[in-house]
This record gives C-alpha cells, sequence and structure tokens, in this order.
C-alpha cells in the first residue's frame, strides 16, 4: 500500500487517532458501511489536536473505501481543515491499512501553504484498540 518514492513529497505530519464512537450505518450484500468519529494528536510540520469524521464502506472482499473530514488547531491556535479519501484492505481480523489523498484549507497566513497543496496519506488502524496511525505526505 506505499506510495512509490516520485508520488511521496516531504513528511507534513504524523497522526495518532483514538476513536471516539463507531456508527453502523448500512449493512447489505455488498459490505458494511460505517462512521467513525476520532480526536488526533498531530506531529511534524503541524504540531496539535484534531477531530476527524471517516466514513468508510467495508467490502465483502476484505478491502475498503473511505471519505473524511475534519478539522485541525495547532499549537499556537491556527485552524486548518482536512478532507479526502482512498482505500484500503484488511491485515487481519480487527485491522486494516489504507492509503488516499487529502486536501487542506486555511485563513490563517501561517497555514497558507496548505491552502495549495495535496496530501498523500498512508495509515493503519486497529479497531479493537480504537486506534489509528498514519502520515500525511506533500503529494508531488
Amino acid at each position: 500500500m506505499q506510495a512509490s518514492e516520485k508520488t511521496k513529497g516531504e513528511l507534513i505530519m504524523e497522526v495518532h487517532d483514538k476513536t471516539v464512537t463507531t456508527t453502523v450505518r448500512d449493512i447489505s450484500e455488498s459490505g458494511i458501511k460505517l462512521e467513525q468519529n476520532s480526536t488526533s494528536q498531530l506531529k511534524g510540520k503541524l504540531n496539535g489536536v484534531g477531530m476527524t469524521t471517516v466514513n468508510y464502506t467495508l467490502k465483502t472482499d476484505g478491502s475498503n473505501e473511505w471519505q473524511m473530514k475534519g478539522i485541525m488547531n495547532t499549537m499556537e491556535g491556527d485552524f486548518a481543515a482536512v478532507w479526502g479519501g482512498g482505500t484500503g484492505k484488511a491485515t487481519g481480523p480487527t485491522t486494516a491499512e489504507w492509503t488516499g489523498e487529502v486536501h487542506f484549507m486555511s485563513t490563517s497566513p501561517k497555514l497558507a501553504w496548505l491552502n495549495t497543496m495535496k496530501g498523500w496519506v498512508e495509515g493503519s488502524g486497529d479497531q479493537a484498540k480504537g486506534e489509528a496511525w498514519g502520515k500525511i505526505y506533500e503529494k508531488k
């Protein structure tokens, strides 16, 4: 699930999420739709905290598709919104890994550079532990 080094640029931040709530939205023959809300710790070029909502579909073949929306606050008080989506796959009974693309928006002069870049995210998580870890790189 790794992006080639040609698509990954500078590491922007590492993210550690803790699940707050998970809601089962739908169950069908094609898969299970879930919504997960979490709080985040951000470290790297951006240091701070955040909140995200991820909507994802667990498919019967072990793959998944996800869409996320979130907000981030830096330790200095600057604010940014983030959204994106991608795909993933199960790696165990309660674990998965994923990749995708994210976008940012901020009115903060300190974070204006986020408005013109796309991010590449790689992550993994453990539903049983209620935790996820990810890295966001500048996408070349």
